[in-house]
């Protein structure tokens, strides 16, 4: 046998002497420990002991294979944010009844990890009144998950074991035997048993209506949103009560925008939303406007250049055919002006074939007619369209034509300060010049009303729920465009402190109903409460109805009329006048 071996051999009898020789207690506690460590991973014990307790009977002890942090109660660690905290648990010695007070250490230094596992190994008897202290201070500290360790005797090891039970209000009981329980420290992350939750409610809210939480309680909401709250109390087994102190909540109804402190203050998990601005929608165009959306001068492009090639084509096949056929046939100038077959072929209208007619002149008719044919039902069609559709004119479709047009932007007050605060303090001066900020009851109150005189900022997952109210009312005043939006991925949350003990339960739930799309099935507006609440009186708009078409939409023929009649008589004259200087010629 080497020497290296002996070396190692002897290391593994001295480690198997010190263990044996270790004090029952101490046994039982690492025997604790390795149960703990097969139910989840243990990276951390952090080892709490007043800096005056000479006599407390683990300060000398080291766990087998984990880090342990000790304290003596004089400075704050701070877990979570300075080591490794995942899976940690905190193994606090109370050696007499004041060390019970080690707790609020324990608070800070557990900060945003207070649902971890506590070991409290307590050689003092653990009193019906200290547990009562412990769980008055794990209500005040939100602890969920405590053992007290009873060191009774440390001779034969007699340790009495009180497991807590958090819900609904925390008190202890006693475990005969710990390592026949199916897990040692119960995380209860379904069941709260009708704990009562402070739920922090909008102070600005514009209107409220209740929802059943249970058989007999109702609670009061104000939007959609607070739904995903009131659901979650209704899955989770445990009552809400309205709070009026803004420092003392477990969590709030409403989601809001938050900030980079809130983040980091808050354990919930947010959604992403963006910022867009609604725009009235065009108006409708009057019939004036429909026929001058027909663009005459571009069809007059295509009729004109047709007419004169067929004129001058049908011009040179009769005077080429005349002139095969040694006839004479006299040529008026002003004949090609006025070409009754071509506008015939041209506006798909009839005409008179003459016998006397070639087969060539025949075709170029017939391919005349085919264009004619195309062209009066293609433009035929497009008149229909624009009559019957409900044209409008173009809406604004970016921040620079909003810029441009001067329309006054409504913007919520908290809405402006989160952007003036979060992004820049000039942001909205630079973007929107324009903008109005008022209070929500009033930007309300104004889009509630279908009042087009403003331009709205809103969240871009609301538009459903206000495309939905306006449909209701038989209008479609507002729209949306993809290029009109502020900004995007902005954290929308329901804030919860940190060290809440619903954090993880609501977490799990908002990644489940959003996942599932509930949030967009709840989304709706109950339009007739919100307009009774604030006595809305719906803007009119005075082309509600469409318009059917009368005599006078069709003015404009009159004009034409007039103008044909016109130039007839002018041709009439002028043809008096070629008469006349033809007879006096001869």
């Amino acid at each position: 046998m080497d020497f290296k071996t002996k070396i190692f051999l002897l290391m593994l009898l001295c480690k198997a002497v010190a263990l044996k020789n270790q004090p029952p207690h101490l046994r039982f506690l690492n025997k604790l420990i390795k149960t703990m460590e097969k139910e989840r991973e243990i990276t951390t014990i952090f080892m709490l002991q007043h800096q005056q307790s000479n006599n407390c009977q683990i300060q000398d002890w080291y766990p087998r294979g984990i880090p342990i942090l000790r304290s003596n109660g004089l400075s704050n660690m701070e877990v979570k944010a300075n080591f490794n905290y995942y899976y940690t648990i905190a193994l606090v010695c109370i050696t007499n009844y004041a060390d019970i007070n080690l707790l609020d250490n324990l608070a800070i230094n557990f900060d945003d990890m207070r649902q971890e596992g506590i070991i409290l190994w307590m050689q003092i008897k653990a009193t019906e009144e200290i547990q009562q202290k412990i769980s008055q201070l794990s209500e005040l500290y939100q602890f969920t998950r405590i053992l007290i360790m009873e060191i009774v005797n440390t001779e034969n090891g007699t340790i009495n074991i009180h497991r807590m039970n958090p819900y609904p209000s925390p008190k202890f009981e006693k475990i005969q035997n710990i390592f026949k329980e199916k897990k040692i420290l119960i995380r209860p992350l379904v069941n709260f048993r009708g704990r009562i939750a402070n739920v922090l409610t909008k102070k600005d809210a514009i209107f409220r209506f209740n929802v059943s939480i249970g058989p007999t309680e109702k609670f009061p909401i104000s939007s959609d949103e607070d739904l995903v709250v009131v659901e979650f109390a209704r899955r989770y087994n445990f009552r809400l009560r309205q709070s009026k102190d803004p420092n003392n909540f477990d969590m709030q109804l409403s989601p809001r925008l938050v900030s980079s402190w809130d983040l980091k203050e808050s354990a919930n998990p947010f959604s992403m939303v963006s910022l867009m601005v609604v725009v009235p929608c065009g108006k409708e165009k009057s019939i004036q406007d429909v026929f001058k959306q027909l663009d005459f001068g571009i069809w007059l492009l295509y009729i004109l250049p047709v007419y004169v090639i067929f004129v001058v084509v049908e011009t040179l096949m009769m005077l080429v055919i005349n002139r095969i056929s040694n006839q004479s046939q006299k040529f008026c100038l002003l004949s090609p002006l006025v070409n009754l077959r071509a506008f015939g072929a041209i506006l798909g209208m009839s005409f008179p074939i003459s016998r006397r007619w070639n087969f060539s002149l025949r075709q170029l008719l017939l391919i005349l007619s085919i264009f004619g044919f195309v062209f009066s039902n293609f433009f035929a069609c497009k008149l229909s369209a624009l009559l019957t559709k409900q044209s409008r004119y173009a809406q604004i479709k970016n921040l620079e034509e909003l810029q441009a047009s001067g329309l006054p932007v409504i913007i919520e007050r908290y809405i402006f300060d989160y952007l003036t605060r979060e992004v820049d303090h000039w942001f909205i001066r630079k973007t929107l010049p324009n903008a109005l900020v008022v209070d929500q009851r009033e930007r309300a109150r104004l889009i509630l009303s279908l009042n087009t005189s403003f331009a709205y900022v809103t969240i871009k997952e609301n538009w459903l729920a206000l495309d939905r109210y306006q449909f209701s009312m038989g209008r479609s005043v507002f729209c949306q465009s993809n290029n009109l939006t502020l900004l995007s991925n902005l954290p929308n949350m329901y804030f919860i402190s940190k060290n809440s003990i619903f954090k993880w339960s609501l977490r799990d739930f908002i990644q489940n109903i959003y996942a599932a799309g509930l949030t967009i099935h709840w989304k709706r507006i109950p339009s007739l409460e919100i307009r009774e609440i604030l006595n809305v009186t719906i803007v009119p708009i005075a082309d509600q109805k469409a318009n059917s078409l009368h005599f006078e939409h069709f003015n404009w023929l009159w004009t034409l009329l007039l103008l044909g009649y016109g130039i007839a008589i002018l041709v009439f004259f002028i043809e008096m006048v070629f008469g006349n200087r033809k007879r006096c010629t001869k």
